[in-house]
């Protein structure tokens, strides 16, 4: 299944999902570390959902925002969400690798959407698309696929989400997996290489980049039993990685 089939399947249970895995905050809280102040600046928000990043960043100042998902279902969640909270937040409907240029943004955030590149030459694509629209200097902040995570080192499921099968895929891995929720919503993720992404990086132009563990904060941890994140540091499905042009 594809990654507009399965999220135009999902809906609202994708919605639903986030409210209730418990990655979920980790995701978020690392996610705004690395995106640091927007007050006053341009945020292009790829795969960016039913937006919920992007009327974060709206929110905390970010002087325009501009979503963009290949699931016009989840564009349709995004406009209605952002409608009912009077926020001037564009979205459109694309797939990031065939885009227009949207224009010269200070940061453009792409949160899981490099591990839906199908191939090495879309995963290319994908970085050369977030390096036209940003200004010199501008930074790409993404979530992903952590390349060091191996499902026969122990599954994500109890995070959220259930990683089926682990199958070689054009020099890296396709993942048929579920999000747990009721009942499950499958998708398909891919996993690159640490070399397969900073090839793509260098190609598209970028002129420096690193990689961010997920972090676990103090609340998080003393929100669930002693030794709960364990597995989740042991063997990371998800990693940050910023970049900057």
């Amino acid at each position: 299944m594809s990654s507009f089939t399965a999220y135009d399947a999902i809906g609202d249970r994708f919605e639903v999902f986030t409210d209730t895995a418990s990655q979920r905050s980790v995701e978020t809280e690392t996610f705004f570390h690395m995106v640091g102040d927007v007050k006053g600046k341009s945020v292009l928000d790829l795969a960016c959902g039913y937006g919920y990043f992007g009327r974060e960043l709206y929110r905390q100042g970010a002087s325009r925002v501009v979503g963009v998902d290949i699931s016009p279902s989840m564009i349709e969640l995004a406009r209605k969400e952002s409608a009912r909270n009077n926020e001037a937040i564009e979205f459109h409907v694309a797939n990031v690798c065939e885009m227009p240029v949207m224009g010269q943004f200070e940061r453009v955030t792409a949160a899981w959407l490099f591990n839906y590149a199908q191939s090495p030459a879309e995963l290319e694509a994908m970085f050369y698309a977030v390096a036209q629209n940003l200004q010199p200097g501008g930074k790409l902040i993404a979530y992903t696929v952590d390349p060091s995570f191996r499902l026969e080192d122990g599954n994500f499921t109890k995070y959220g989400v259930h990683v089926k099968s682990e199958n070689p895929h054009e020099g890296g891995f396709r993942c048929p997996s579920e999000f747990v929720t009721t009942p499950p919503s499958e998708f398909t993720f891919y996993r690159w290489s640490h070399e397969d992404y900073e090839r793509a990086i260098r190609k598209a132009g970028f002129s420096d980049y690193h990689w961010q563990r997920p972090l676990i904060s103090k609340t998080n941890r003393q929100k669930f039993p002693e030794g709960y994140w364990g597995d989740f540091e042991r063997n990371c499905l998800q990693t940050g990685l910023v970049c900057t042009l």
